[in-house]
């Protein structure tokens, strides 16, 4: 007795022309077979049109899940032009999504408060300082030194005594005539106490 031959398979790394085959399978599984075979083309033409590689690959896999989710699929006429509008439409659709995403999360940064400066502060905050370092340079030397001593370098006031040789008492009216002169050159308000 024979035995009878094995059933040939068909091998889908053999297919030519996918688009054009007439087969018994599911439409689903003729794009699968389509996507693998047309891959390098179909990249290329989604690169082009979406000016981006990147996007181009994000589209076909899309292409490829969607596909493996075994979506009902009818008739295809022409499964590249289906393919290929598919990935378009799926990458049309990310990019919306991501932009509503993007918009939702601008529109909660519009609650949250500008802490910079406006451009008008800046310039009078800047004229301001012009001002006060104009002041500075027109106070006597000596009671120049003592203000610098004092606010930019931070020493004490028995510091500064020792420093210039004077007794505290002094160097506080020094500093109170040099705060003064300031606070009328800059119309400032004395500070309360």
């Amino acid at each position: 007795m024979m035995d009878s031959p094995e059933p040939i398979k068909p091998s889908t790394a053999k297919v030519s022309d996918a688009s054009t085959e007439t087969t018994g399978d599911a439409p689903v599984q003729q794009l699968l077979a389509l996507l693998e075979i047309d891959y390098d083309t179909l990249r290329m033409r989604l690169s082009a049109h979406l000016r981006s590689p990147e996007a181009a690959d994000e589209a076909l896999h899309d292409v490829y899940v969607k596909l493996r989710a075994n979506p009902s699929i009818g008739e295809l006429h022409n499964p590249r032009s289906y393919l290929y509008r598919m990935a378009i439409n799926l990458a049309k659709n990310s990019e919306r999504s991501g932009w509503r995403t993007a918009n939702t999360e601008d529109a909660s940064l519009i609650d949250i408060p500008d802490s910079a400066p406006n451009q008008e502060a800046v310039v009078l905050a800047t004229d301001e300082l012009n001002r006060a370092l104009r002041a500075l340079h027109d106070l006597p030397a000596k009671r120049q030194a003592i203000f610098l001593a004092k606010w930019r370098d931070e020493k004490s006031l028995a510091e500064i005594a020792e420093e210039f040789g004077l007794h505290k008492r002094s160097i506080q009216k020094e500093l109170a005539r040099s705060e003064k002169y300031l606070r009328t050159v800059l119309r400032r308000p004395k500070r309360p106490l």
